[in-house]
């Protein structure tokens, strides 16, 4: 048999006849298991300082566009009270207003007071047939109620009450046309004095009266402790 070296020398030569050179290789090994990484080299000789590089000169660029609105803030806290303005320009005159009565007009007021001595009927108008103060000029007097009756003339709003004495009890209806308005009752002991009244809103043509109930004791004398009184205390035309 051929030395192992004989045969591998003559393989070698008749590769190197066929195709080019190559690496040398070990003949009849195969490749080892790469070696682990060796630790970090230390640091080598700080260098030389480098040369001042050149100055730099910053770049602007262009404006942008505008950008979307963004939502409304939070209400701030609230100011002080500011210095008071200037007066401002005076306004024009208003319209010069009508007269509270048409020249001629009757007064729309009464205040009278009965010198009967009859007791009032019940259910009947009780009729007041004299001015408390007589002394006093015609258009001061007011209008005359024709039985118990105050008829109506200017239209608006009458403010209307009475006064009337009695014995134990006393019971009055305030009539608006045919209409009982209110009743007003009072009752004692003995004698006794009493009033009432109301606010009414009237047309031109109503009627307002007092009417005595059943249910009365109304004296009889002649005296100014039956009264009724009723004025207009604004116009509605």
């Amino acid at each position: 048999m051929a030395p192992k070296w004989l045969s591998c020398g003559t393989a070698a030569l008749l590769l190197l006849v066929h195709v080019a050179p190559v690496a040398t290789q070990t003949c009849g090994g195969i490749p080892g298991i790469p070696g682990s990484h060796g630790p970090n080299g230390s640091d080598g000789a700080k260098g030389e300082k480098g040369d001042a590089g050149e100055s730099g000169q910053p770049v602007r660029g262009q404006k942008g566009g505008a950008g979307l609105r963004g939502p409304p803030g939070r209400p701030g806290m609230k100011g002080d009270v500011g210095l008071p303005g200037a007066n401002g320009v005076p306004g024009k005159l208003g319209e010069k207003g009508r007269p509270f009565l048409s020249s001629g007009q009757v007064n729309p007021f009464f205040s009278r007071k009965r010198l009967i001595p009859q007791i009032p009927e019940v259910d009947t108008n009780i009729e007041f047939n004299r001015e408390i103060s007589s002394d006093l000029d015609q258009q001061f007097q007011g209008v005359t109620l024709t039985n118990g009756t105050f008829a109506c003339v200017v239209k608006g709003v009458y403010f209307f009450s009475y006064h009337v004495s009695a014995r134990s009890r006393v019971c009055l209806k305030l009539l608006k046309g045919a209409d009982v308005h209110m009743t007003l009752c009072d009752i004692s002991d003995g004698f006794l004095v009493t009033s009432g009244s109301a606010v009414l809103e009237l047309e031109v043509g109503d009627t307002v009266a007092l009417q005595a109930t059943r249910y009365n004791s109304l004296t009889s004398q002649s005296s100014t402790s039956h009264t009724f009184t009723g004025f207009l205390v604004f116009s509605t035309a």
